[in-house]
């Protein structure tokens, strides 16, 4: 078992000139007005490098608080202003946060395609400016969620209304595994303004598998799969 701990954080709506969220916690990072991110990274080489077997995941699982505290109402009775879209990731090379965003968010023929429709690795969208985009191999395991504000329960209280795994679970003869987790901030009807609030809990995100000895061809092949990913930055 290999596990990893994203702290989680406050992050708070200030006007120009940021015009984003702003988290109180550095591990955090902001990427364009509406998403904020942190990363990490579980090594694995004890068994990989050292041992050298390949790692075949079997399972994994991410621990929270169920507490998020969510776009809320601005006034009484009236529907909530936004929703919070999560995704975790757990890939073979490093996530490139602000190239995700960009592959994805795009606008033709009048029709918008946000990330919220999306999960990194299914339906790659590429770019002329940029010839890579990570694929579905590439993300071992991911989950996102879909959390918004209850009126029935505290102010901002926030609840889980929606939520998919995805991933491929591919062996690998990487060193390393990256794990990233990626939250955007939806409004509906009404742009963020300064003095809006989210919470995020702390989070232990978990993978679970058996090193197992290759034969000397298909570890070889293995480790050139491994390293051409990890040369990508999404």
């Amino acid at each position: 078992m290999f596990d990893t701990i994203l702290r989680g954080c406050t992050a708070t709506y200030t006007a120009a000139p940021t015009n984003g969220w702003v988290t109180d916690n550095t591990p955090w990072n902001r990427e364009g007005g509406s998403h904020i991110y942190t990363q990490d990274s579980i090594d694995i080489g004890g068994m990989t490098t050292t041992q050298e077997e390949t790692f075949f995941p079997q399972a994994a699982t991410i621990q929270n608080s169920p507490f998020y505290s969510a776009p809320g109402v601005l006034n009484p009775g009236e529907a909530p202003y936004g929703t919070l879209f999560e995704w975790v990731l757990i890939t073979e090379s490093p996530f490139d946060v602000s190239k995700w965003i960009a592959d994805q968010s795009y606008s033709i023929a009048g029709q918008t395609f946000n990330t919220q429709f999306t999960c990194p690795g299914i339906d790659p969208r590429r770019t002329t400016i940029q010839n890579e985009t990570i694929g579905f191999d590439n993300i071992l395991y991911g989950r996102v969620q879909m959390i918004s504000n209850n009126s029935s329960l505290p102010q901002q209280a926030g609840v889980v209304y929606a939520t998919e795994e995805f991933g491929s679970m591919t062996p690998t003869a990487s060193d390393r595994l990256y794990v990233t987790r990626i939250v955007k901030v939806q409004t509906y009807g009404i742009a963020a303004q300064a003095g809006f609030t989210i919470q995020l809990p702390h989070m232990r995100v978990i993978i679970v598998g058996s090193g197992k000895e290759e034969n000397d061809l298909s570890y070889i092949m293995r480790l050139r799969q491994s390293y051409k990913l990890a040369q990508d930055l999404n």
